[in-house]
């Protein structure tokens, strides 16, 4: 079974990366919520437009030269609670295999955050022999795949330079 992974509907080219919220989560929402952030190395600004309630709209612009970091913080979803882990003390109390990375861009001037994206990404799971025959576990995950590549995309296409923080 392949690994849950939500992110921003992307479309690149050299000199532009745009982002959408995804379908599923419009769907979810009830197509009360979009954002789309949109990096334009030409004009070097980046532009993130929010749509609420079918009819709110915001509309943001921000030069390359303010930003100083790309910011991602993760979080663990709890997703399970099985009564017979409250007596066994070897495994967590609780397990998670679902996590939210909440990108923002961090703001050189102001110190200011601005929240882009929500990327839901799961966390891998232990292997079986069934998952190797059929092909899913070739290749080792850590689960930030995506969200590492997403980030890596943003940097690149915003010129910034890599490190961590």
């Amino acid at each position: 079974m392949r690994h849950l992974l939500i992110e921003p509907e992307l479309a690149l080219t050299d000199y532009r990366w745009h982002g959408c919220t995804p379908l599923f989560v419009r769907i979810l929402s009830l197509f009360s919520y979009r954002r789309c952030v949109t990096v334009d190395r030409n004009r070097q600004q980046l532009q993130i437009e929010t749509r609420w309630l079918w009819f709110l709209r915001s509309s943001r612009s921000v030069a390359f030269a303010r930003i100083e970091r790309l910011v991602c913080e993760a979080q663990a979803l709890p997703t399970g609670f099985p009564l017979w882990r409250a007596f066994v003390m070897e495994r967590p109390l609780v397990e998670t295999d679902v996590a939210f990375y909440f990108v923002a861009l961090k703001m050189r001037d102001s110190g200011d955050e601005i929240p882009l994206f929500t990327v839901i990404e799961s966390l891998p799971a232990d292997g079986d022999g069934l998952q190797v025959l059929a092909g899913d576990a070739d290749e080792p995950r850590i689960g930030d795949e995506g969200v590492t590549h997403l980030i890596a995309q943003l940097q690149t296409y915003l010129g910034l330079n890599k490190d961590r923080r």
